[in-house]
């Protein structure tokens, strides 16, 4: 009797163990499904917002280069007429308006230096490189502006 009562016992001591790593396992499972889960959803939010900072900075980045373009067209029609001035000009006049004249032509070069790394793809050095074409740019309209 005392064996029957032993391995009855034991039994169901197995059965619950059985049964409690059972329920563990399939809890264990189930909170790695979801923490996979939450990792797969992380990793698209990741991909999402990199995708979003991308797109952020090609329309910064073509805003800027129309901008550029902008002042470059205004560059060249500064400079011609500055080209007629100088036909017109007398000689003292034509040495003013020279000077002018080449000070607006290296501006231009400058930008278009500028315009051209705007089409590099640069990801490094762009609040830099956007701050320091902001300042000539502001520099060149203020020229444009203040002297003629």
């Amino acid at each position: 009797m005392k064996k029957r009562t032993f391995v009855f016992a034991l039994l169901i001591a197995l059965g619950t163990m059985w049964v409690f790593l059972s329920t563990t396992s399939c809890q264990n499972n189930q909170a790695a499904k979801e923490a996979q889960e939450d990792l797969d959803r992380a990793g698209e939010n990741i991909k999402d917002a990199a995708e979003d900072v991308g797109e952020a900075m090609r329309t910064e980045r073509d805003e800027l280069a129309e901008n550029m373009r902008q002042q470059g067209r205004e560059l060249d029609q500064a400079i011609a007429e500055l080209d007629k001035k100088i036909e017109q000009a007398s000689e003292k006049e034509k040495v003013r308006w020279i000077e002018r004249r080449n000070a607006l032509e290296q501006d231009r070069q400058e930008l278009n230096k500028d315009l051209k790394r705007v089409g590099e793809n640069i990801e490094e050095g762009w609040a830099d490189f956007k701050n320091s074409v902001a300042s000539r740019m502001e520099r060149i309209a203020d020229d444009l502006k203040t002297k003629d």
